[in-house]
């Protein structure tokens, strides 16, 4: 009587193939957590960049309508920098500009303040002072682009909006 037994171990080629697939699917479980943290990466500059861009219009708002006089640019004009009086006498003339990618508020003699972060750098940063009339209010177009310093990550977005001194 011919006794048949079998074995309970694996041949070399069910061995390899087994760890191919292995391989296989490792492979794609890497490339897409590699693609989510990308993903989170790029999400956070993003936000980084909306967040300097909103604290930006939400400043230059609250000073513009606090405004009592526009120093510069000349009406019609445009300039890179804004000068204005406002009803705080100390802090005439209050001047916004750009030096070094950030953007500025400096109050009087008193050192310049930047008002963005080292994540972002500000660039074509342009005031154009706008009267239509005497009767009217004088309005300010700030336009500007606020780009992330991330190489890795490059992003961007542009600011246009017209302010209403009051």
């Amino acid at each position: 009587m011919r006794r048949i037994t079998t074995t309970h171990g694996f041949t070399l080629l069910e061995v390899l193939i087994y760890l191919g697939i292995f391989v296989i699917l490792l492979r794609g479980f890497m490339l897409f957590a590699f693609s989510m943290l990308t993903a989170s990466q790029r999400a956070i500059t993003q936000i980084e960049i909306a967040d300097n861009s909103r604290f930006t219009i939400q400043k230059l708002q609250r000073v513009l309508q606090g405004a009592k006089a526009i120093n510069s640019p000349a009406i019609g004009a445009s300039a890179a920098s804004l000068s204005i009086n406002t009803a705080t006498a100390s802090w005439n003339p209050f001047v916004i500009d750009v030096a070094n990618g950030a953007l500025r508020f400096k109050k009087g003699t008193a050192a310049p303040i930047p008002i963005t972060n080292s994540l972002v750098t500000v660039s074509s940063v342009s005031f154009k002072n706008y009267s239509f009339s005497p009767n009217t209010k004088n309005t300010i177009r700030f336009k500007a682009r606020i780009t992330s310093v991330d190489p890795l990550r490059p992003a961007s977005n542009s600011i246009d909006i017209f302010i209403s001194i009051q």
